[in-house]
């Protein structure tokens, strides 16, 4: 991929503001390129705040991509953009019934970003309502997870409770057909990350991809004598 096609360089050429940190474009590329040679796709980010962050996803991904964004900030639906397949949302991540109402109308969600309100209910009811939607062949991407560190956003080092601590838990759930005993609470889990293929934890960010499982088969080569 040459320079200008780069995420980055779409960030910096984007005529709307938004702000990320640094090392968050490589992360993004990593997962996300796989869907620059597919079709259809529709990506959906909490977290409008001046629209640079949509332009940006509209420049990068195909041409055909749906992008709908979901701001709790109603000034968010004022934004404007040089493209149709752009539109945002108003709602409240941290209301179950938003999420209720909202997620039928969205339909299909290819990618889902969580840059919304970093607290650890609003990160945790979010994922739990998308996720087992999402179809296999689809990533979920939650950012700014250092605010599980900290305990004005309800997180802390090892805090029950904390996104990270939570996310911690999908590496069981992936692992779940080796384990014999399972809780209330891992079922649940269970259901949740349905088809969840890995989860990739970086400096403030957690990326979970949903790719179906495998059958676990043991093999061995052939020997020919």
């Amino acid at each position: 991929m040459s320079d200008s096609n780069t995420l980055r360089n779409y960030f910096d050429k984007s005529k709307l503001s938004s702000d990320k940190w640094e090392p968050y474009f490589e992360v993004y590329e990593r997962h996300l390129r796989r869907f620059l040679i597919r079709s259809n796709i529709h990506l959906v980010e909490v977290g409008v705040q001046k629209g640079g962050s949509l332009e940006m996803w509209s420049e990068y991904l195909p041409s055909d991509t749906r992008i709908t964004g979901i701001d709790i900030d109603p000034e968010c639906a004022n934004l404007k953009y040089d493209t149709d397949r752009i539109s945002v949302i108003i709602g409240d991540q941290s209301a179950e019934g938003f999420w209720n109402d909202t997620l039928p109308r969205l339909g299909k969600i290819d990618i889902f970003i969580d840059d919304g309100g970093h607290f650890m209910d609003q990160q945790i009811l979010t994922f739990e309502k998308v996720f087992p939607l999402m179809p296999v062949n689809s990533v979920y991407i939650c950012e700014d997870t250092h605010t599980s560190y900290m305990s004005y956003n309800g997180g802390g080092f090892r805090t029950k409770g904390s996104f990270i601590e939570y996310a911690k838990q999908y590496v069981d759930v992936i692992h779940s057909k080796w384990i014999d005993e399972l809780d209330t609470d891992f079922e649940h889990k269970k259901k949740v990350g349905y088809d969840l293929t890995s989860v990739h934890f970086y400096d403030s960010m957690v990326v979970f991809e949903k790719f179906g499982k495998k059958d676990m088969q043991r093999v061995s080569p052939i020997k020919f004598r």
